[in-house]
């Protein structure tokens, strides 16, 4: 499961609880009315947007911020994490578009818990196969195939052939590589996201795989078909 973390500031409990509970996310600011809210479809199980006091001026803010989410064509659910809501204040949130509001304090587990109800309630969104050039990627089995033959993948070599697949000739960048497969907070090397890709490689080559994982000199890596 990867969770888009959407907070002004860094609330500390929310991006503590999720790492806690070994939930991979990434963490953005919130939209404003003059700047389109720009995010990757199909990579994110869950939001979660949050407040840090329930002020009427604040509620209306997020009200008004995850309607500009909405509007924008987000369709995962949406997790609003405040202080003390009242029964008001949640019906608010839920007719502005939250999926569910959980309020604060809360402990890791219950936050974890809302987290894989709302996931397994949301639409199909992401398909389960994935295609560029001469691969397919099975997301439900982790197996990627060429026409020469298919391989299983590992844990981390399936969530960068998802990065690559989801986003075939673009560049993406190390810190996002980094974020995503290994934790906002990690603190793995760049190193580490070689030797991972040199697996990859190698697991393509071994199944007449022509597409090729490259580098692009201090910006990041692409799928080349």
């Amino acid at each position: 499961m990867r969770i888009l973390l959407i907070e002004e500031f860094d609330s500390a409990p929310v991006p503590r609880a999720l790492q806690c509970e070994n939930i991979a996310f990434d963490m953005v600011p919130p939209p404003e009315e003059d700047e389109p809210f720009v995010f990757p479809e199909g990579v994110y199980d869950a939001a979660i947007l949050t407040a840090s006091d329930l002020s009427y001026s604040r509620s209306a803010k997020t009200r008004a911020r995850l309607s500009l989410i909405r509007e924008e064509g987000m369709q995962i659910p949406i997790l609003i994490v405040l202080p003390h809501p009242s029964a008001r204040d949640r019906a608010h949130l839920l007719d502005a578009g939250a999926d569910y509001v959980l309020a604060e304090p809360f402990v890791s587990d219950e936050l974890a818990a809302v987290l894989r109800a709302l996931a397994r309630r949301s639409p199909a969104i992401k398909s389960e196969i994935l295609t560029a050039g001469d691969l397919t990627f099975d997301r439900g089995r982790c197996i990627v195939k060429s026409r020469s033959g298919e391989i299983r993948l590992s844990g981390k070599e399936t969530l960068l052939i998802d990065i690559f697949l989801s986003n075939p000739g673009q560049v993406v960048s190390r810190e996002t590589i980094q974020a995503r497969v290994w934790g906002s907070d990690s603190q793995s090397t760049y190193n580490s996201i070689e030797v991972y890709l040199t697996l990859l490689r190698r697991k393509l080559r071994s199944i007449g795989s022509e597409a090729q994982i490259c580098a692009e000199r201090g910006l990041g890596y692409y799928l080349a078909e």
